[in-house]
C-alpha cells in the first residue's frame, strides 16, 4: 500500500484503517509522519524518536486526525521542491546559460539571481537581456 493510500484512508474511510497491515504502516511511516508535519510539527517531531512504536503512531495520527477532518485536507498535497523550482525556471524566459554567465560576470550565485527574480522580477529581467545583447 503506499503512504496516499493510507492518508486517504485515515482521511476519507477511517472506517477501513483495520485493511491496513502492520507491514504497510512501517514501510510508510516517515513519508506520513513527514507530510503531517506540515501542518501539526510539534507533534510530529514528538512521535519521531527511535524508541516509539511506529505502528501506534500512526493509529495515534489516525485517531488524531480523524477528529480533525472528514476529508483529506488541502496541505497534503503540498508541492515538493523539485517541481516548484521547475515552474519557477519556466516563468524565466531566459536561458540558463545567460544567467550563468551573467553571475560570473557580476560574481553573483545563481540563487542570489533567483531571488531577485521573486523580489524584482522586471528589473533583473531587464538586466539580464541588456547583458545578453552586450555580450552578443
Amino acid at each position: 500500500m503506499e503512504p496516499f493510500e493510507i492518508s486517504k484512508i485515515i482521511f476519507e474511510n477511517p472506517n477501513n484503517w483495520l485493511s491496513v497491515n502492520n507491514i504497510d504502516k512501517r514501510k510508510n511511516f516517515f513519508i506520513l509522519n513527514e507530510r503531517f508535519a506540515i501542518n501539526f510539527p510539534l507533534q510530529s517531531h514528538l512521535l519521531q524518536f527511535i524508541t516509539v512504536n511506529i505502528i501506534d503512531v500512526l493509529d495515534f495520527w489516525k485517531d488524531f486526525l480523524t477528529k480533525k477532518y472528514n476529508k483529506t485536507p488541502f496541505w497534503m498535497y503540498i508541492k515538493g521542491v523539485k517541481k516548484t523550482n521547475i515552474e519557477k525556471e519556466k516563468k524565466i524566459n531566459i536561458s540558463n546559460n545567460a544567467i550563468i554567465q551573467f553571475c560570473n560576470m557580476n560574481n553573483l550565485d545563481k540563487k542570489s539571481v533567483f531571488d531577485a527574480f521573486k523580489f524584482f522580477p522586471d528589473k533583473i529581467m531587464q538586466e539580464i537581456k541588456e547583458f545578453e545583447k552586450s555580450s552578443k
